[in-house]
């Protein structure tokens, strides 16, 4: 078993499989690998955090002796840690730096995942994949922790609470779960689904399921930024509000860095969720205003009441599980293209399955997003009720439409077939059209010929007729006319046309031995 999940891992990584010679001990090489995957992403990090801290409070015109408790503070910040500031808990931050954070972690993951094939020259197992993840997880707690030591050492000073360590070791603890299993995993992750035996359904439904969850929030981009240009004047009144233009550029920088958390609430609202900002209450079906934060990204918020056409933005969840169903069944209708076997309930399961990843990315994505903030209370969309809607509609309308399109193709694949089939079935068939023929030229033999009679003028009788007494097999030539004597019917004598077709029986005279012609035939059309 350890032989086959190696060799399945050497060929997803396209290297030769080698055993180390000792597999047990870390070489110089190895450790310098892990050491830079645990130090790298804080040092930047923490880098770019001092910069911005001593830049700001320059500018501010105060003194630097907050400088390490705002650069602890930030680092929190930075990894979603509710931080309290003079009593007021700031629970709701920014997505947009957090998510870079763990887009970096994870690329330096994996950089450290392929330096250790490289170095080793054996694919990546479950040992390599433990050690790259204990190196990311090392260094940000290791930062934590010293932040949280000079948050406590700083509150005695300044008005700033140390937030709760538990919560903010599990925080950190569970982005950077986050950005090795996106790292690592992107290497080894199909390897690892043929060792325990995962369906391939559940295999095939990732992408989609990744289609849906960017697609929702991508409309939800496409709301927020509808609604910030209908509400332009709004936005230049809350930027006005800056003085200078270094509150006009703060207030931009907070706005963008804002604006994944304003876009995942309008995904909610798309969906059919419902949005909370303290009395502000916000869904398809209704609006209520109230007081906001000046804050110009949040002018996309429109002060109510609900128009009697938002409920049409439910077209956008319906149109994307559409989509998605319309995916699983391409991919499903190639697998059996290339001859892959496809049960009849791979495509639901998938679709299921997608829905399912979907709605539990979208309802993660809108728990994080959300949070207290001071006086406002709960902010930000009912994460559950947002889940669930997403799952409905991916679920549902995915079901739907590939079902449809694999039933269509079907059918138009069982009438390809049919009319494949017609020609073959038309060549085998016997031709009778000869048969016909032959039977039309040669006639019934059995059946009794009827001789025409000649015209009124040609009375005499044909000097060729052929007589041969005694012989079975006499013919009879009248008027260039055949008839076998063995099939002609007994000729009844002083038989009399009734008719005037001009048919005559022709009485014939030919006794043994005499060799008088027989007499020709009578017109009796006269």
């Amino acid at each position: 078993m350890p032989g086959d999940t190696l060799d399945s891992m050497t060929s997803t990584l396209g290297r030769n499989s080698r055993l180390p010679t000792n597999q047990d001990s870390t070489d110089p090489e190895q450790f310098r690998i892990l050491l830079g995957t645990a130090a790298r992403v804080p040092a930047v990090t923490m880098a770019l955090i001092v910069t911005i801290v001593v830049t700001t409070l320059v500018a501010a015109g105060s003194d630097l002796t907050g400088v390490y408790a705002a650069t602890a503070g930030a680092w929190l910040g930075l990894h979603q840690v509710t931080l309290t500031i003079d009593d007021t808990a700031l629970g709701v931050l920014p997505l947009l730096p957090t998510a870079v954070l763990v887009w970096l972690s994870a690329r330096s993951c994996a950089s450290a995942a392929d330096a250790m094939v490289v170095h080793s020259g054996y694919a990546l197992d479950g040992r390599d994949a433990a050690r790259i993840t204990a190196a990311t997880l090392a260094g940000p707690l290791a930062v934590t922790v010293t932040a949280l030591v000079v948050l406590q050492d700083a509150s005695s000073v300044l008005p700033v609470s140390t937030p709760d360590p538990a919560r903010s070791l599990a925080w950190v603890t569970g982005l950077y779960l986050l950005s090795s299993l996106l790292g690592v995993g992107s290497r080894i992750w199909r390897p690892l689904c043929d060792r325990y035996g995962v369906p391939e359904w559940l295999v095939d439904s990732v992408r989609p399921a990744t289609r849906a969850v960017l697609g929702m929030f991508a409309m939800g981009g496409l709301l927020t930024v509808v609604g910030m240009l209908w509400s332009w004047q709004t936005v230049g009144d809350l930027l006005a509000r800056g003085e200078n233009w270094i509150g006009v550029l703060g207030l931009l920088i907070v706005s963008i860095l804002y604006l994944p958390n304003v876009m995942i609430g309008a995904a909610a609202i798309l969906a059919g969720s419902t949005v909370e900002f303290g009395e502000v209450r916000l869904s398809l079906f209704e609006a209520t205003g109230g007081d906001l934060p000046a804050l110009p990204v949040l002018a996309a918020i429109p002060p109510g009441p609900a128009p009697s056409f938002w409920p049409v933005a439910l077209a956008v969840p319906a149109t994307v599980g559409a989509l998605l169903g319309r995916y699983v069944a391409k991919r499903n209708l190639e697998a059996q293209a290339r001859g892959e076997y496809v049960s009849g309930s791979d495509g639901a399961l998938t679709v299921l399955a997608a829905a399912a990843e979907a709605g539990l990315v979208t309802a993660l994505a809108t728990w994080a997003a959300g949070g207290r903030l001071g006086f406002f209370g709960v902010v930000g969309a009912n994460w559950w009720l947002a889940g669930v809607l997403v799952f409905a509609w991916s679920g549902l309308l995915g079901l739907i439409t590939a079902q449809l399109l694999l039933w269509r193709e079907g059918k138009l694949a069982a009438a390809e077939a049919e009319a494949a089939r017609a020609p073959e079935d038309a060549s085998a068939e016997p031709d009778d059209s000869e048969d016909s023929d032959e039977d039309e030229a040669t006639g019934d033999l059995g059946a009794p010929k009827a001789i025409e009679a000649p015209p009124a003028a040609d009375t005499e009788p044909d000097t060729d007729t052929d007589t041969r007494a005694g012989d079975p097999d006499d013919t009879e030539v009248v008027d260039a006319e055949v008839v076998e004597d063995d099939e002609e019917p007994e000729p009844k004598p002083d038989e009399k046309d009734t008719g005037e077709s001009g048919i005559v029986d022709v009485e014939i005279d030919d006794e043994a031995g005499d060799g008088d012609l027989p007499k020709g035939p009578r017109n009796t059309s006269d």
